[in-house]
């Protein structure tokens, strides 16, 4: 059997990549920092989209479009609650652990809290109070010597969990809704092509006996001697 694996793998990667370029690339732009290996992670999610839109649609293919409609509908529906947390927890963690350097061309960079600094910039904090911004810092410090290597891992982990599961749960809201709308537009496509194909069997089956519908006698009608 000729399966035309790549044209379909193009397709569905295409709406993948439809995805994340979205309203201004909203996806990407609001990926954790570079620290946080955001190319990766963007990578990653992207592949797990794609097979998560595999899913959907293989399932929709052994399933009656009409008969489990409600089910994409509840499916999407729930994926977008799943979403709701993430929407609310990942833009407070990124405001928690990234801070913009240097000022004239800022970076988005990845901390930690300020609960995990280095010891001596505890030490240099202990006479200097007023200077805990990290802006501040990084005026006497290295950017690697701000906050301990356990606190940045934490934060990364952080970040990168809520992303991916914003970003999958809002995937995963939109391919069910979708599947749920083509389900829809299939069904009312069969159903205006019904009247349509019986109306040409009519017109056959008049050709072969060579009457019309109109001159068909009925039942309370006699025939003509």
């Amino acid at each position: 059997m000729n399966r035309d694996y790549k044209g379909l793998l193009v397709s569905f990667v295409e709406i993948v990549v439809f995805l994340f370029a979205a309203f201004g690339g909203f996806l990407k732009s609001i990926a954790p920092p570079e620290q946080s290996r955001a190319p990766y992670i963007v990578g990653i999610l992207s592949f797990l989209a794609l097979i998560a839109l595999l899913i959907v649609s293989a399932v929709a293919r052994s399933a009656p479009g009409e008969r489990y409609r409600r089910g994409w509908i509840f499916a999407g529906v729930l994926a977008f609650v799943a979403a709701l947390p993430a929407s609310f927890l990942y833009p407070q963690a990124l405001a928690q652990h990234t801070w913009w350097y240097p000022p004239d061309k800022a970076v988005q960079r990845l901390r930690g809290l300020d609960t995990n600094f280095t010891q001596p910039v505890k030490d240099f904090l202990k006479s200097n109070p007023q200077e805990s911004a990290p802006e501040r810092l990084a005026r006497n410090f290295e950017l690697d010597q701000i906050w301990t290597q356990q606190s940045m891992d934490r934060a990364a982990s952080k970040l990168t969990a809520l992303y991916a599961w914003l970003v999958l749960s809002l995937a995963t809201a939109v391919f069910c809704l979708l599947e749920a709308n083509s389900s829809a537009s299939r069904s009312l496509a069969q159903t205006s092509q019904t009247p349509s194909t019986d109306s040409t069997e009519d017109k056959a089956a008049s050709c072969n006996t060579g009457q019309t519908p109109a001159d068909s006698p009925g039942p309370d009608t006699p025939a003509e001697s």
